[in-house]
């Protein structure tokens, strides 16, 4: 073998080990940020997936089109067209018994929780009663007292915590229905106009190939996708805001030792967190952050480079770049052959641990040989 020769097997086994563990180091990376962050969600590519998979990718998504969120039901068809009705039944539903559970969980109004509170009261009141008598300037009776008056205030709120629950209950049922009354004809609408292309009339493959094909178009067709995505997530916010507020407030009516208790969480069937979104946010960090480390270490390269690749690919079909106004994944690709090449050469027996199993490997097959001879 000539100089020449080794200086190039040289170059390519360091090549090939600072491309493993680059592209290790990135998803290593990328996974430590997202679990740094906790919380990070796939919910963006997800949603703006496009082309032939897009329904599948979409489908991991709770409540993609806001419709539970908005209380929309569909309506039999008239004359080839949906009609959709808002109705907050089951939203209300929902919390009337969330308002039950709560009552349960933290025991509203128990007469043995009053009862301790005002023992507290009493004991308190003792001890500034005594701190006073005897001048003892040691105790803080400005402390105990506002300890007293607070406990004063928890006994009178524990009393009416039922009635409050439903005054909560009440009043965010009228703040809900009065937002879906004031947008119920632009919502209604824009869900009525979903069998246009993003306001183009389906009126035929030719205008479907001009609103695709044409830029001056693509770019109105584009606008009108933005604004109506826009304005569906403003009304989703709108509407889970009334939600937090609801959760929020009646967790909020536990006193003393019920405030000490983990807060009950309000059941959402659009945010549930064995949905498949949910599972998906968790994954990813993980698997970037082992992948990473994998391929750092040069350690089980074949297997990690394939976890990789196939991660990469899933990224890429939710933004085909041969579809139109696609957001860019020419990174993911250009990492997607680099995997493929640490993949077909068995970067990790250079320079990484595979090295070590490899050598074993061929140490044992060699001993062996020779206990046959």
């Amino acid at each position: 073998m000539n100089r020449n020769t080794k200086l190039s097997l040289a170059m390519a086994f360091v090549a090939l080990m600072l491309l493993r563990v680059a592209v290790g180091f990135h998803f290593f990376t990328e996974g430590t940020v997202k679990l740094r962050s906790g919380n990070f969600t796939a919910e963006y590519f997800l949603r703006s997936a496009k082309g032939p998979m897009a329904p599948m990718f979409q489908s991991m998504l709770s409540d993609e089109d806001g419709r539970v969120r908005l209380c929309l039901i569909e309506q039999p068809e008239q004359q080839g067209f949906l009609r959709f009705d808002v109705n907050p039944e089951l939203t209300f539903a929902l919390w009337d018994d969330f308002v039950d559970q709560a009552v349960s969980y933290y025991q509203f109004a128990s007469r043995d929780i009053e009862s301790q509170l005002v023992e507290q009261r009493a004991e308190l009141a003792k001890q500034i009663q005594e701190a006073r008598s005897k001048k003892d300037k040691a105790v803080d009776t400005e402390s105990l007292e506002a300890e007293r008056v607070q406990l004063e205030r928890d006994i009178k709120r524990l009393r009416v915590q039922i009635e409050d629950a439903e005054q909560v209950l009440e009043a965010h049922q009228l703040e809900l229905a009065d937002w879906l009354n004031q947008n119920s004809v632009a919502i209604k609408a824009h869900f009525g106009t979903e069998d246009r292309l993003d306001g183009f009339d389906k009126d035929g493959d030719s205008r479907r190939l001009v609103a695709r094909d044409v830029d001056s178009l693509r770019e109105q067709v584009e606008k009108i996708r933005s604004d109506r995505q826009k304005e569906l997530g403003q009304w989703k916010g709108a509407v889970e805001s009334i939600w937090d507020s609801f959760e929020g407030q009646i967790n909020g009516l536990a006193v003393g030792s019920q405030a000490d208790m983990e807060p009950i969480s309000l059941h959402r069937p659009f945010d549930q967190k064995t949905s498949k979104i949910k599972v998906v946010d968790r994954l990813i960090p993980w698997f970037d952050t082992i992948v990473g480390a994998l391929l750092i270490l040069g350690l089980f390269t074949r297997f990690a480079s394939v976890a990789a690749a196939g991660f990469l690919i899933s990224v890429i079909a939710t933004q085909p770049p041969w579809i139109p106004d696609t957001v860019p994944t020419i990174y993911q690709t250009i990492e997607l052959f680099a995997v493929i090449v640490i993949f077909a050469t068995s970067a990790g027996r250079m320079g990484g641990l595979d090295f070590f199993f490899s050598n074993n490997s061929l140490i044992n097959s060699n001993e062996s040989h020779q206990d046959q001879a």
